[in-house]
């Protein structure tokens, strides 16, 4: 183990100058910070259970034995409590990578499994059952590709978030959480430490596309009562450009469903009069009446206009 760092040695063998280069797995102010927190952890669990043991125990041990069992009690529960922040970092990055190393027990655990029980031959078919849908069945397979691209984009967020994200004295970085398929590409929820806001991934939300590979990333809460917790939206596609059917068509009746659009005439850019009939406006009945004129005899005798009615002129 390095001093400076938590990881393992890879050593040049092709060439006898070359010198140990370290693989960094945990930071070296991350490590110190949490060793120093179960330090204090330890201590504190111990004079706290230590106390709370002896005043049990003296309802049922002897008071001389009451002393030294409380002090086995606290020092075993503080042990336990430090041990777990102290080892957190590590669990951590086990976390990061749980999914990978799911599959990968599963697949070899089941093999085997399946091998000592039924043969090679039957555990082959089953596997060959279990992975012919995937690269056969569309559907199958572009929801493995989305599930795949969940598991990328948690590296990548990791990436990017020790790049350019702020941290504090310790190291620590936003807690990522699970992510989840969408139509336009993938949900993430991220857990926010002290010391940062939605206001910092807003103002980077371009170098985080860039890091994740997608065509834009934006950001909302994910519960309006805290502001530590957030999710990240890496968008990858449009699917509002194409036709969606709707399942309220269905319970339509046929004579209301919706027709399908008609296309619709280009309209001429300009009038040709060649093609326009002739019409004769000598026709007394195709006439348009004039203004203020009196309408025409029904039978012969001259109707008097509104106009010229005397009995009006007062109006």
């Amino acid at each position: 183990m390095s001093k400076t760092t938590f990881g393992m040695h890879q050593h040049n063998r092709g060439n006898s100058r070359g010198r140990g280069k370290a693989v960094t797995v945990i930071q070296a102010n991350v490590q110190y910070s949490y060793l120093r927190t179960a330090k204090i952890t330890f201590y504190v669990v111990l004079a706290v259970s230590g106390l709370v043991t002896a005043v049990v125990s003296t309802q049922y041990l002897h008071p001389i034995l009451v002393v030294p069992f409380a002090l086995a009690a606290g020092t075993l529960i503080g042990c336990a409590v430090a041990s777990i922040i102290a080892i957190w970092p590590v669990l951590r990055a086990i976390w990061w990578w749980l999914p990978e190393i799911a599959f990968v027990m599963l697949t070899i655990g089941g093999w085997m499994f399946l091998q000592h029980h039924l043969g090679p031959i039957l555990t082959g078919l089953i596997y060959a059952s279990i992975i012919a849908p995937i690269g056969l069945i569309p559907a199958v397979r572009r929801y493995t590709l989305a599930l795949a691209w969940c598991l990328i984009v948690r590296h990548r967020l990791r990436t990017c978030f020790m790049t350019f994200l702020p941290t504090d004295r310790h190291g620590h970085l936003p807690f990522i959480g699970f992510a989840l398929p969408t139509p336009v590409g993938e949900r993430v929820w991220v857990w926010l430490r002290p010391g940062l806001s939605q206001e910092h991934i807003e103002a980077r939300l371009d170098k985080v596309a860039v890091a994740c590979w997608a065509a834009s990333v934006s950001v909302t809460r994910a519960r309006t009562s805290n502001a530590a917790a957030i999710c990240l939206d890496i968008k990858r596609r449009q699917v509002l450009d194409g036709l969606v059917g709707s399942p309220l068509i269905e319970d339509l009746p046929p004579s209301e469903a919706p027709a399908l659009p008609r296309p619709v005439a280009a309209v001429p850019a300009q009038l040709d009069f060649a093609d326009v009939p002739d019409t004769d406006d000598t026709t007394p009945t195709e006439r348009p009446t004039k203004k203020n004129a009196r309408p025409p005899a029904v039978g012969g005798t001259p109707v008097m206009a509104v106009q010229d009615n005397p009995d009006l002129d007062w109006v």
